[in-house]
């Protein structure tokens, strides 16, 4: 079987970890899978494919264009998908999979009326909202997408035929004539999916991403907070916050917010910050350990010499990070929103908080850097028997199979 999964970006977020894993879980059951992108920025896996495009580092900047009309908006991350790109409709056509598998595809790497253009069994991979709204990749509470976007919170428009108007009628157009099923990693996701207009009648299907999990696995707690020089004692916790700066769902402004009330209750706490430049941070209640971009090695380490991993997030799907930390044994902190509380069995694996409140969080944080330590095991447990690799493989060959069945 021949699977090409699509996704732009080889290391950058969570869709292209997750591709990425994806790709070498199934190459090891068997599949001859490749995994093209359009930025490899720097990766020289074996699997993967590049489009080659000397267009590449511009496409996403020209992709952007029509949102820069809108300078007040919410968020800087929408997908206009507007830009056509024959060398990734090159590639495809050359490998001549078997299964075309997309996953996260905006910044100019397809367009909508490439997507369009696919023939043969298509899979997507929701990674976000995107496939179904108007432009948003995170619509929080608007509902728009389920009848027709405009009058977009997220681009503070006042008017009805607006971008993500515009965004929602290409799509319309485009999905009529284009069969896909669609996967989503979180039953959260499915049922918001389910519940648009841009999805009605497709086949959705909920398989959760991979782990890595001979790099991320329990270990000596011991020697990891020796090797980040760590006090052997201390409540320590980490916060993953990649894209965090930039990115107001990521809710680093709630984090910030909860330290107040952790300090009170911890005040010999200790913060490790992953993925944030050094220096973002400063004057904060708590010490702050900023680890810069972690490798997958460099993660465990943090994760194990953590009591907690704490994710502030407003809005998730089925946060990579989450699912990293169960399987090195770390209970979780978080928000319930999004497919986090399908993650997170409250009081076993971790604990939930009040949506968007930071007491809320501190809470429920501050009770697991002083009992965290007993969940270890159901959270290891949980890690194996849902996000191992040869099992998430395996839910997918199957999809897979049974769409090449029925062609």
């Amino acid at each position: 079987m021949r699977v090409l999964l699509v996704n732009t970006y080889a290391r950058s977020g969570g869709a292209s970890v997750a591709a990425q894993r994806l790709c070498a879980a199934l190459n090891r059951a068997g599949v001859e899978a490749r995994l093209l992108v359009q930025n490899p920025e720097g990766s020289a896996a074996p699997d993967l494919l590049t489009t080659a495009d000397r267009w590449a580092v511009r496409r996403p900047w020209l992709d952007a264009l029509p949102t820069f009309f809108y300078r007040n908006r919410r968020t800087p991350h929408w997908g206009n998908a507007w830009l056509n790109n024959r060398a990734t409709r090159q590639v495809i056509s050359h490998f001549a999979p078997e299964v075309i598998h997309l996953h996260w595809v905006n910044h100019g790497m397809l367009s909508v009326h490439d997507i369009a253009r696919l023939r043969g069994p298509l899979v997507w991979t929701l990674h976000d909202s995107w496939v179904f709204t108007g432009g948003c990749h995170s619509p929080q509470d608007c509902l728009r997408y389920q009848q027709q976007c405009g009058y977009c919170p997220e681009l503070r428009s006042q008017r009805e035929q607006d971008l993500s108007w515009r965004g929602w009628q290409r799509k319309q157009t485009a999905w009529r004539g284009v069969s896909f099923t669609v996967i989503t990693p979180s039953r959260w996701l499915a049922a918001a999916a389910a519940s648009s207009s841009l999805m009605a009648g497709r086949r959705i299907v909920v398989i959760p991403n991979a782990v890595d999990t001979a790099t991320l696995k329990p270990g000596d707690r011991a020697a990891a907070r020796h090797a980040l020089g760590l006090p052997a004692n201390a409540p320590v916790f980490l916060f993953g916050a990649h894209g965090a700066a930039s990115d107001w769902n990521k809710g680093l402004d709630l984090w910030q917010a909860a330290l107040p009330f952790v300090a009170r209750q911890h005040p010999e706490a200790i913060a490790l910050v992953a993925g944030l430049s050094g220096g973002t941070l400063s004057g904060l209640p708590l010490p702050v350990r900023e680890l810069g971009m972690l490798n997958p090695t460099q993660l465990a380490q943090a994760m194990l010499a953590a009591d907690a991993t704490v994710i502030p997030s407003r809005m998730e799907n089925l946060p990579n990070i989450a699912a990293e930390s169960l399987a090195c044994g770390t209970p979780v902190a978080a928000f319930a929103v999004g497919g986090i509380p399908e993650m997170i069995e409250n009081g076993s694996t971790g604990f939930l908080a009040h949506p968007h409140e930071p007491e809320s969080l501190a809470q429920a944080l501050g009770r697991l850097l002083a009992q965290g330590a007993g969940m270890r095991a159901a959270c290891i447990t949980a890690a194996q028997g849902r996000y191992a690799p040869d099992l998430v493989a395996r839910q997918h060959i199957e999809l897979y199979q049974s769409l090449l069945e029925s062609e």
